[in-house]
């Protein structure tokens, strides 16, 4: 039987399913780079319900949703600077990574912002998986970064991805 994978924008009032998954995900992704403590850190700063909400209310920030099989499984928040669609926020579950979710999402993300020119995000330097992906996806690393969250310092790459349709 093949594997259904449905993506769909999130209304204000399911933020909290983004939350949910990224407290399953985050572990999964930054449990070799970060400590316990800094992942429960980071994740109650950037994914609690109010941020979120104020993320989309004041940032202007949306939010897709990939299920598979009906089963919450991964998620891109993404907002429009200028002619720029920044991804914030893109994460899938590692037991459905290999499934075109994150290439997926993204693609949503871009739909809805179809009047951009390129792509940018951050991408943590040691995370080597998300740079692989984001390769494959046609990004190059335009910049490193330093950068705060909460009372963590990292670097980042900022990786950008032109739109040759425009």
């Amino acid at each position: 039987m093949d594997t259904m994978v449905d993506i769909r924008r999130l209304r204000m009032e399911e933020l909290p399913r983004v939350e949910e998954l990224a407290r399953r995900i985050w572990p999964e992704c930054f449990g070799g780079l970060l400590s316990s403590e800094q992942i429960a850190a980071m994740l109650d700063a950037i994914y609690a319900r109010e941020v979120l909400e104020r993320d989309g209310r004041e940032k202007g920030h949306c939010f897709w949703l990939a299920q598979v099989d009906g089963a919450d499984s991964g998620f891109v928040a993404a907002y429009r600077e200028a002619e720029t669609l920044w991804i914030r926020k893109l994460y899938v579950l590692e037991r459905c990574r290999g499934l075109g979710i994150g290439k997926k999402l993204i693609a949503a993300a871009r739909a809805h912002f179809c009047e951009v020119r390129s792509l940018a995000l951050n991408v943590n330097v040691a995370n080597e998986k998300a740079i692989a992906f984001y390769r494959s996806q046609g990004f190059v690393a335009a910049e490193r970064v330093s950068v705060t969250m909460g009372p963590y310092e990292f670097e980042d790459f900022v990786m950008r991805r032109e739109i040759a349709d425009k």
